[in-house]
């Protein structure tokens, strides 16, 4: 599918067909006044819809002037007909981006997109460690894109038994003292272990994030598409691995074999209220608390390296919002956008169709009327904190990180020593990196 989109781009820019008049409206009214009009592009279901269109009416009863002209659909299609109106220079004023397309267009060597700080958009309302992610629109200091929404990591815990056992996940602590408090947990009760998860989870969570933080990269450079970590890094981080499984910090990979992949919200035990806590995702706080709802919980930070390279956790966002640098309009569409983003009107009518919004005002306005649930805000307040470096698309497909959940099960088990496990996953990764040159 990547390949399939890349070479439709590559197409593109050097074509010359006209996907729509790519015309920029200025006219004149009865009243002799000036109208703008802007072409406004997105795709999303109904309720995004309604809500856009709903604040796009907002904004033109206060900007008589300015006109926005809806172009919407789904997202079959969207992003290649995209590239081809990007190529002819027919692109709407504002366009939806999907994130994982947006570096594409940025290198591509045209000048796609307005540049935000060039215009000094008013971004107060954004956490800096958010925006200023490639993922969310930025590219080497310039802000392309505006995240519409964040997306990311939570610690989903069980505050009534933290407190019972004595832990605080309130203020930032380190991997190993997840160890020091999962003996401690044992030590409380044999029946009861500190995180719930799996070795996927284990994987995703916690070897990417470790990794992340110990080294300051990924596990595949992207440039050089090769394996990242030496022999003694990754030693450490299966060592941390197995540490969790002895120590009891997790459940044994007997007992959660059952419950791999997006289903450990099944696991009995959690249902029980047998965890302290779980490494999730804001998008999943509801379906894990919606298992065990007997439970009181609230969200704390996440595990961090003394002394870490990298912060290691990021949030991205589903989509950006960017203006085309060919628009006759820029001001007008800085105009729409400032309101989209900023005005509290427009915060509390789009909610979240988006996604989490990607403000803590815009959040906090969401929790006030019941549209964004306090746990999933404050997971998002949280995770924007932090400014970690996204995963690379290389280790994130299916087949890199089925590597490490069969290596992950292997230590859990006790089938491989750590050194075995670092010796194989060192020779997979290289042979896999070796299939991207």
């Amino acid at each position: 599918m990547k390949k399939i989109f890349l070479t439709a781009v590559l197409t593109c820019i050097g074509a010359t067909l006209l996907f729509g008049n790519g015309k920029q409206e200025t006219k004149a009214t009865d009243s002799g006044s000036v109208q703008t009009t802007l072409r406004f592009s997105w795709w999303g279901g109904d309720e995004r819809l309604a809500a856009t269109l709903a604040v796009i009416d907002q904004f033109e009863k206060q900007n008589p002037g300015i006109k926005i002209q809806p172009e919407y659909g789904g997202s079959s299609g969207y992003t290649d007909k995209l590239a081809t109106q990007l190529a002819a220079g027919t692109a709407p004023d504002i366009v939806q981006v999907d994130p994982e397309a947006f570096p594409v267009f940025v290198n591509s060597g045209i000048n796609y997109f307005i540049d935000f700080k060039n215009y000094k958009f008013n971004f107060l309302n954004f956490e800096p460690n958010y925006l200023n992610q490639r993922i969310n629109g930025c590219f080497n200091g310039k802000q392309f894109g505006i995240p519409t929404g964040i997306a990311g990591p939570a610690m989903l815990v069980n505050k009534d038994l933290a407190d019972k056992i004595g832990i605080d996940f309130t203020k930032q602590y380190t991997w190993n003292d997840l160890l020091t408090w999962g003996k401690k947990v044992q030590s409380y009760d044999k029946n009861l272990h500190l995180l719930c998860a799996d070795k996927e989870y284990i994987a995703n969570l916690v070897m990417f994030i470790y990794a992340k933080q110990l080294t300051g990269k990924t596990l595949i450079d992207e440039s050089t598409k090769t394996f990242t970590l030496t022999d003694t890094q990754l030693t450490e981080i299966y060592n941390f691995v197995k540490a969790l499984y002895d120590t009891g910090v997790v459940a044994p990979v007997t007992h959660m074999a059952a419950y791999t992949g997006d289903s450990i919200q099944s696991d009995p035990d959690w249902i029980a209220g047998k965890y302290v806590c779980t490494l999730s995702y804001i998008s999943t706080i509801s379906v894990m608390t919606a298992a065990n709802p007997s439970a009181h919980y609230i969200v704390g930070k996440l595990p961090v390296l003394p002394n870490a390279r990298n912060a290691g956790w990021a949030s991205n966002c589903p989509q950006v919002l960017a203006i085309s640098a060919k628009s006759s309009h820029i001001d007008a569409a800085l105009k729409f956008l400032d309101y989209f983003f900023n005005n509290e009107t427009a915060m509390a009518t789009l909610a979240c169709v988006r996604s989490v919004p990607p403000t803590a005002k815009a959040r906090a306005i969401c929790q006030k009327n019941g549209k964004l649930s306090d746990l999933m805000a404050q997971s998002a307040d949280i995770a924007s904190t932090y400014g970690g470096i996204p995963n690379d698309k290389y280790s994130s497909v299916q087949e890199s990180k089925q590597i490490l959940f069969d290596h992950v099960e292997a230590v859990g088990y006790g089938a491989v020593t750590v050194k075995e496990a670092v010796r194989d996953t060192i020779n997979l990764m290289n042979s896999y990196s070796a299939t991207l040159k």
